[in-house]
């Protein structure tokens, strides 16, 4: 059974509007049945009018159409259906329609690898994509000015809107087939505006590449952030593609407590965010330096103030930079800004007591050159290419070249949930042995192999045995299979971080009042941007009437 994702934002609103939150097991058996009915209805099966028209007739413009068949024009108001046209089809040219099966039956090329896109399908494509890649309120393709600067067709609100609840069931569908049976789930949190969102992906592999999409981005009922609200949750979101939280094999989340909690609830291993392991060892490493680097965020901040900010802009163009707690990498950049501009910083009188001394600039020198270091580690880190066995290489490394991250970067450090997994996974990617404890975790990727293959195999590696052995019977141990996907195991949620970073330009305060069930829509629209193209806005169009 497919997934309904009209459905499913048609739901949530209208709970969210009545003040419930998204309930436990969302699609009741009626409501799937009446979604399965729907989408098997003999008007969804129907050959589409628009390509028929599009297949038969060249649009000339001003309502006008001629018949490729006979050259005849004839015209069609705009907004009144395909009656006349269909109507010559069926006048002056009998068994048009078994002329057009016969040529999707002969034909692997779609309709639209012809050229045959109707004019209005690309058009409202074209509108959906501004909308979604642009972050522009729907609103926008109704508005006066914006038609007016526009070359395209006017569409309608309630057209966009029918059309992009179809995109996403089409998505909805795919997602499903592709992710079979063995998939891991990435999460992570967001809070913006006092409601905490979750963002749940998928993490599978498909035809040898790792595919990442976007499952759903809902806020937490009653804001609850329990290890169990997350199970619920994840269990409300695989029902929709119709799997179960049975199925996920493995986690991939930041290391907090909570994580810890919903991966060990649901009996799968966590791969812990290597990011974030990372920017707690480099934390502790620039801990002995707070006092020095609290000084030069002190001066920045005096900087950023509105006499000082002009008298510093008299003398460089570059912005004074203050860092964020939470992220090292911001300290980075702090104290390179501060090193580039510091001759500036003199100019500026009132800041002259708080700039640092020449032994403390010295020593923040020393220091930046630690933090280029890391600055490329944690930008290695970001790189999708990057998989788990570099990450365990990088990791040794800066341990032994500061032994105090250990505490944090280590195996075996406490902050790792599943170290077996972890080392296990590196160790498929490097082709190394794996001990059993390791086999065990990694059970799970195993490929499984026919026993009369194996026995044939083991029979000609007993002949090849005898012939070199001199007859002596030796016994070797098989290497064990595993699926590709044991391979490609992301070791970062940094894909969850960039989702949040862009929700942050759509949730803006002049669409604080967008509904969640509309927000999770455009999200999901935007991050699956590669599974939908003009040729699924015109499936979408010719199962509805827009």
């Amino acid at each position: 059974m497919s997934p309904a994702f009209a459905v499913i934002h048609t739901t949530v609103a209208s709970l969210e509007i009545t003040g419930q939150g998204r309930p436990p097991g969302l699609f009741s058996r009626q409501t799937r049945a009446s979604i399965s009915s729907l989408q098997h209805s003999p008007r969804a099966t129907m050959v589409s009018n628009k390509l028929l028209c599009a297949f038969f007739f060249t649009p000339l413009g001003q309502g006008l159409f001629r018949c490729k068949t006979c050259g005849l024009d004839r015209k069609q108001v705009a907004g009144s259906g395909y009656s006349n046209l269909l109507a010559h089809l069926a006048g002056k040219h009998e068994g048009y329609e078994a002329q057009f099966a016969s040529f999707q039956n002969n034909s692997n090329r779609p309709l639209q690898s012809f050229g045959l896109v109707p004019e209005e399908a690309s058009h409202l494509f074209q509108w959906i994509q501004w909308i979604v890649m642009r972050n522009m309120p729907i609103h926008e393709v109704e508005d006066p000015l914006t038609r007016a600067m526009s070359k395209l067709q006017p569409v309608t609100v309630k057209a966009v809107k029918k059309c992009m609840e179809g995109i996403a069931t089409n998505i909805g569908q795919k997602l499903e087939k592709e992710l079979g049976k063995l998939f891991g789930l990435m999460f992570d949190g967001w809070t913006h505006a006092g409601v905490h969102y979750i963002a749940v992906f998928a993490v599978y592999e498909a035809d040898g590449d790792l595919r990442v999409p976007l499952l759903g981005l809902s806020p937490l009922a009653d804001g609850t952030q329990t290890a169990d609200a997350h199970v619920q949750m994840f269990g409300n979101i695989l029902d929709v593609y119709n799997k179960t939280v049975d199925m996920v094999t493995f986690v991939v989340g930041d290391n907090c407590a909570t994580n810890q909690s919903v991966a060990t609830k649901m009996g799968v291993p966590l791969v812990g965010c290597a990011s974030h392991r990372f920017n707690l060892a480099v934390n502790k490493v620039l801990a002995p330096h707070e006092d020095l680097l609290a000084e030069v965020n002190t001066l920045m901040v005096e900087l950023r103030k509105e006499n000082n900010f002009a008298e510093l802009k008299k003398h460089t163009e570059l912005l004074p930079v203050k860092r964020n707690v939470t992220r090292w990498s911001s300290t980075f950049t702090m104290v390179q800004r501060y090193i580039r501009i510091r001759g500036e910083i003199k100019k500026v009188d009132a800041v002259e007591d708080l700039i640092p001394t020449g032994a403390k600039h010295r020593k923040l020198v020393a220091l930046f050159e630690h933090l280029k270091k890391f600055e490329s580690v944690c930008l290695r880190l970001q790189r999708d290419s990057t998989d788990m066995a570099e990450v365990r290489l990088m990791f040794d490394a800066l341990i032994a070249d500061y032994p105090v991250m250990a505490e944090h970067l280590k195996v075996t450090a406490k902050i790792v949930h599943t170290p077996a997994f972890e080392t296990g996974v590196a160790k498929v990617i490097a082709g190394s042995p794996l001990p059993s404890a390791e086999e065990s975790e990694l059970k799970c990727f195993e490929v499984s192999q026919s026993t009369g293959k194996k026995r044939k195999e083991r029979e000609d590696d007993y002949a090849s045995l005898l012939l070199q052995g001199a007859g002596k019977k030796k016994r070797t141990a098989r290497a064990k299979q595993y699926v590709p996907l044991a391979k490609l195991v992301p070791p970062t949620s940094n894909t969850v971080e960039r989702l949040f970073s862009q929700c942050k330009l759509v949730l803006t305060p002049q669409r604080r009042s967008m509904l969640p069930a509309s927000f999770e829509q455009l999200s999901f629209l935007r991050v699956n941007r590669d599974m939908w193209n003009v040729s699924t806005v015109v499936s979408v169009s010719s199962e509805e009437t827009l």
